[in-house]
């Protein structure tokens, strides 16, 4: 079966145009799953993308899967919060 696998990393929206087969639907979402550590260990990579997220206070991986009428049957998401706790005392 085909199916689509699109990914949301912040504001940056990635369109899967040209899909993969899998077994089934399971199999899809299992790998849209599996798919967002890898997206967080890209992201991640190199001083300037590391210290850009540090910039902000939270950040968003998501990925959808959607078969070839377009239908979204499975979402994820991974989230990353960053605090910068207060010293104690103050």
């Amino acid at each position: 079966m085909l199916f689509y696998i699109d990914v949301t990393d912040a504001d940056r929206f990635m369109r899967d145009e040209d899909g993969l087969e899998f077994s089934d639907l399971k199999d899809a979402c299992e790998a849209a799953v599996a798919l967002l550590p890898e997206l967080a260990r890209e992201a991640l990579h190199g001083p300037t993308r590391l210290s850009a997220m540090m910039q902000s206070r939270e950040r968003h991986i998501a990925a959808q899967v959607r078969d070839e009428a377009g239908k979204i049957h499975f979402r994820t998401r991974l989230r990353l919060d960053m605090e910068w706790p207060a010293p104690r005392g103050s």
